[in-house]
């Protein structure tokens, strides 16, 4: 008889806490999937390809096109960017800024991600200082300087964090379309990479990102005509299509150690 008088009550009840602790459970699972996921938290430093000139688009040349992809990824939780890029920057200026500038420092220490352009200013100031009469072995001597710097570098990124995963990006001949008979440039842009990726080995949880096979063209058919991955405005930088090249390489690089589980939370 009770059965029959309550039973009415009893079943909306069960109910209604069936679904109840379904939707908290969904809620629970559903958050730690999302805390499973790797947050990024990238800084990026160095030069005016750092900084994005040549980006029609104004958005931050290649770190704003990571961000999106990172945006995207399905493996992060969210994103940060934080880009120290100043044009000009040779990598003693930039060395100098990381030292002083307590903002910039702080960001490192919170960093999971670092991204590096450093180095193409330091090959054109041999470039223009010597003009016609340069020699190779101006550029041999410069390296060795860059190289003693670059250790530099990457010990005082290490005092203020150990954790973060580190890409140094190569730099690239922006000549090959107008001055492609000049090999002795391509060699010296093969040697100052081979230099950096030598210094990049033997650091922990750093990483070196060629991208002069991506953005320097060599067609015929562009022969003494513009590099179309090059902004027009000055032939040497990126424009945003050659933006997005140099992202896409550099986010597979990174992409590679999200997956392998590198990049620490």
């Amino acid at each position: 008889m009770w059965k029959k008088k309550y039973w009415w009550f009893i079943i909306p009840l069960l109910l209604i806490v069936l679904s109840v602790g379904g939707y908290y459970t969904k809620q629970y699972l559903d958050y730690r999937t999302e805390m499973a996921k790797t947050p990024i938290r990238l800084v990026a430093m160095g030069d005016s390809l750092t900084e994005g000139v040549g980006d029609e688009d104004k958005n931050g040349g290649y770190v704003g096109i990571l961000e999106t992809k990172f945006k995207k990824n399905e493996d992060v939780r969210n994103v940060t960017t934080s880009n120290y890029g100043v044009a000009g920057n040779r990598i003693d200026q930039l060395l100098k800024r990381l030292k002083t500038q307590d903002d910039f420092r702080q960001d490192v220490k919170k960093a999971n991600v670092i991204t590096i352009t450093i180095g193409g200013n330091d090959v054109m100031a041999v470039l223009k200082s010597k003009l016609l009469d340069v020699q190779v072995s101006d550029f041999e001597k410069a390296d060795k300087n860059f190289q003693k710097d670059l250790k530099e570098l990457f010990g005082e990124i290490r005092s203020l964090n150990q954790d973060a995963e580190v890409y140094l990006v190569g730099i690239y001949n922006p000549y090959t379309t107008y001055f492609s008979q000049i090999e002795e440039f391509d060699q010296v842009i093969s040697d100052w990479n081979a230099g950096s990726e030598k210094i990049v080995r033997e650091e922990g949880r750093t990483h070196f990102v060629p991208i002069a096979d991506k953005l320097e063209n060599r067609e015929a058919k562009n022969k003494d005509k513009p590099n179309p991955l090059l902004s027009t405005k000055d032939y040497f930088h990126p424009n945003h299509k050659g933006y997005e090249v140099m992202a896409d390489t550099i986010y597979q690089s990174i992409d590679k150690d999200l997956k392998a589980g590198r990049i620490s939370k």
